[in-house]
């Protein structure tokens, strides 16, 4: 069997760009102790991780997987990759304009719209039904970028964002249930438990609401698939109305 050797060019590569391990893993949206592994040689470079850190360094992949001990560029002349090297092939591959940012949004919406589409088609006798399995493919990839790439806070951040206020009408003991929950929101909402109210009694309070995380349904006010209660600090210096 074949020993694995540490793999040199992947640690001079992250070096040379200026990232811990654990930002080299971020950004690949791989475990640290993946990017350890393959700087060691505890596991081998996949051809997967080697496509996905050239398309987002502009490093030579394929020769990253073969035992090079330095990274190579992309380029044609095929040089020892610089940091001169990454920071241009940020800027002309993966611009952060809003325009740039934009038209790529764009390009991958419509890739869903074709996958879903396709996916919605009854095709075949009897008709295969391949969108439930297409919905499900699809979620699974949502929980996974949004753990792989860290971005729980940057989403939740987003997600605030679309707040807003709405009445609501339950009786008193699913309003007690909620605030055994969350206290202090249904306070800064305007709820006061009255112990005279029966269960079954209704109120009704104006609430700050923000759409839950819900991939694959709807997470746009004022009617999203799952709703959260706004934090105090946030209503308390207004919500949209």
């Amino acid at each position: 069997m074949k020993a694995i050797q540490p793999n040199r060019a992947i640690r001079v590569l992250r070096k040379t760009i200026g990232l811990t391990q654990a930002e080299f893993a971020e950004m690949l949206g791989v475990s640290k102790d993946a990017v350890v592994s393959w700087e060691t040689g505890r596991n081998e470079l996949s051809a997967t991780f080697a496509r996905r850190i050239a398309l987002v360094t502009g490093v030579d992949g394929h020769l990253l997987r073969i035992g090079v001990s330095e990274p190579i560029s992309q380029s044609a002349d095929g040089h020892v990759y610089t940091k001169e090297d990454f920071e241009d092939h940020q800027r002309k591959e993966w611009s952060s304009t809003e325009e740039a940012q934009a038209e790529r949004l764009a390009r991958c919406q419509d890739t869903l719209e074709l996958l879903f589409r396709a996916a919605a088609r009854p095709d075949g006798e009897p008709p295969r039904q391949r969108l439930p399995g297409v919905m499900d493919s699809f979620i699974q990839w949502c929980e996974s970028a949004r753990e792989d790439f860290n971005l729980g806070s940057a989403i939740d951040e987003q997600l605030a964002q679309r707040r807003f206020r709405a009445g609501m009408t339950q009786e008193y003991r699913d309003w007690r249930a909620m605030a055994r929950g969350n206290p202090e929101g249904l306070k800064a909402a305007g709820y006061q438990d009255d112990p005279s109210r029966g269960g079954k009694e209704q109120l009704r309070l104006d609430l700050v609401l923000e759409p839950g995380w819900t991939p694959g349904r709807s997470m746009k006010p004022p009617q999203p698939a799952l709703m959260v209660l706004a934090a105090p600090e946030a209503q308390t210096g207004g919500a949209p109305k």
